[in-house]
């Protein structure tokens, strides 16, 4: 990736917005302003803080906070945001990334290496919670080589290194406001992108306000307020009513009759984000692999797909989304067959007279809750006995991320939305031993050495097609351990007034809404 002269390069990255992701924008001052736009939404942020993250919408609006070094369009091409360009080393191991000038958090401080090295180093730092620290587990260091260059140390070549480093994961924070707020700094998030938290009502709304010193093209949207509507229902008559202009993930169940709607645009792309129910495989009735193939074939998916998605997702046909690559369809096949579950259950001395404790969160994806009493009653039917609860999403996180001896989740159901077009996220991510909270968030706690040995290798290979043999056997390998029910991958689905334009919504289940025009 090559850069271009310093003074073109506000030009030319407009340039990308408009050709390449086809936002379709003109400068703010040549247009009417949006003074304020709403976006509903179903859940609360956790923390507003990069490293922090766990969800794709919460890293959405740390995107918009923070900024990030490059940015992955829908089709999976890399244009320079906070960072220009990069270098690797004939080796692999060194990552030289040259950084954007002029450039200011939004409490005036300088953006520079040394920001970006302290950002790193909170990465590193072990006692530092970060959830997604796996994705970046392959560099060692972060070195400052002057003003404006940094160079990452690498432990083993990596592949998909530069989509990685595109995520908010490792987005720039201002070091004099992690100075000054501390443990807070999750609620006080300070960054370099086109907008500034203004007001968080926690279980209310999270507002923005425009970044007036941002670096790049000055955002259409004065101020973006997210509603949060638990109820996807009450999102829906909040957009037909212009309550709001963004309806985040309505019911599939009306799909049909928004898109019906003139007043309503309906996109609905396939993402990355696959929606499972993890099966604890270190406690409870799920460590017999057995019961978990029977609970698999009990559920028949494409009936949940077709007849409470309505059409919004596709049956898992792998352990991840055809999206990405690194994909394989697997040869074998959980067929819906409750008889063969039933005799699974059978061989594996099931004790069908203890209550199997089934989690889900409401609001969180797509028809979560029902998807969830579907599952709960499939299992009934082939006599197991099994009990739903339902949570907040705050809650339901706190309680995926407990160790091993303090965990309760026995059968959960979860979503995992690889943010770059890459396997790896998904498969390493998911299933290596690393991963198991509190250091990731494999809630499933599945642990195969085997598995974790050909992720390894996976990592370190650099010749395409070896490294898709490598993915493909550790897919079958974790497909046939079955440490999840595989239900469905997810079609983001969002909704929003007829009069926007130019929003880009894309494949890694996130939408960028702050150059549209309203006509």
């Amino acid at each position: 990736m090559k850069d271009t002269s310093l003074n073109a390069r506000n030009l030319i990255f407009l340039s990308i917005l408009i050709a390449v992701l086809g936002l379709g924008i003109c400068p703010v001052n040549a247009q009417a302003e949006i003074k304020e736009l709403i976006i509903g939404i179903g859940i609360d942020a956790d923390t507003l803080l990069p490293y922090d993250q766990t969800t794709t919408l919460m890293q959405n609006m740390a995107d918009l906070i923070y900024d990030s070094f490059f940015f992955q369009d829908p089709e999976g091409e890399l244009h320079p945001r906070l960072a220009t360009e990069y270098e690797v080393s004939a080796d692999g191991l060194t990552y030289t990334i040259h950084l954007r000038k002029g450039v200011k958090f939004s409490d005036g401080t300088d953006f520079n290496a040394d920001a970006v090295k302290n950002a790193w180093d909170n990465i590193f730092d072990p006692k530092a919670r970060v959830p997604l620290r796996f994705a970046v587990g392959m560099v060692q260091a972060c070195e400052k080589i002057d003003d404006y260059t940094v160079a990452l140390k690498l432990k083993y070549p990596f592949a998909p290194l530069a989509p990685t480093i595109s995520m908010s994961l490792v987005s720039p924070i201002s070091p004099a406001a992690l100075e000054k707020y501390g443990e807070n700094i999750r609620e006080n998030p300070v960054g370099a992108g086109p907008y500034i938290l203004d007001k968080w009502v926690k279980g209310d709304r999270i507002e923005m306000v425009r970044n007036e010193n941002y670096w790049g093209p000055k955002p259409t949207v004065a101020k973006i307020i997210w509603k949060i509507v638990p109820e996807a229902a009450t999102r829906e008559a909040m957009l037909r009513a212009g309550q709001i202009h963004i309806c985040y993930k309505p019911l599939p169940s009306n799909v049909a009759a928004l898109k019906a709607d003139p007043n309503v645009t309906v996109e609905m792309p396939l993402d990355t984000r696959t929606i499972f129910m993890g099966l604890n495989c270190q406690k409870g009735v799920t460590t017999n692999k057995k019961v978990r193939h029977a609970f698999n074939y009990a559920v028949d998916k494409k009936a949940i797909v077709d007849k409470i998605l309505f059409g919004t997702a596709e049956p898992m046909d792998g352990p991840v989304s055809p999206k990405v690559f690194g994909h394989f369809k697997m040869d074998h096949q959980y067929e819906y067959n409750p008889e063969k579950a039933k005799q699974l259950l059978k061989e594996a001395n099931f004790d069908f007279s203890k209550t199997v404790q089934m989690r889900t969160p409401q609001g969180r994806y797509l028809f979560d809750r029902q998807v969830s009493e579907a599952i709960q009653a499939y299992l009934q039917a082939i006599g197991v006995k099994a009990e739903l609860r339902t949570y907040d999403w705050p809650t339901y996180v706190a309680g995926l991320l407990k160790p091993i001896e303090e965990s309760e989740l026995e059968v959960f159901l979860l979503g995992w939305g690889p943010l770059i077009l890459d396997a790896d996220m998904g498969l390493y991510g998911q299933f290596t031993c690393e991963v198991n909270p509190p250091k990731g968030l494999g809630s499933a706690f599945y642990c195969n050495p085997e598995y974790d040995q050909i992720m390894k290798a996976s990592r370190e290979e650099q010749n395409p097609e070896k490294r898709l043999e490598l993915l493909k056997k550790a897919s079958e390998l974790v497909w046939a351990d079955a440490p999840w029910m595989w239900l469905h991958v997810e079609k983001f689905v969002i909704a929003y007034s007829s009069k926007i334009k130019g929003m880009v919504v894309t494949p890694t289940e996130k939408f960028y809404p702050h150059y549209i025009t309203m006509q």
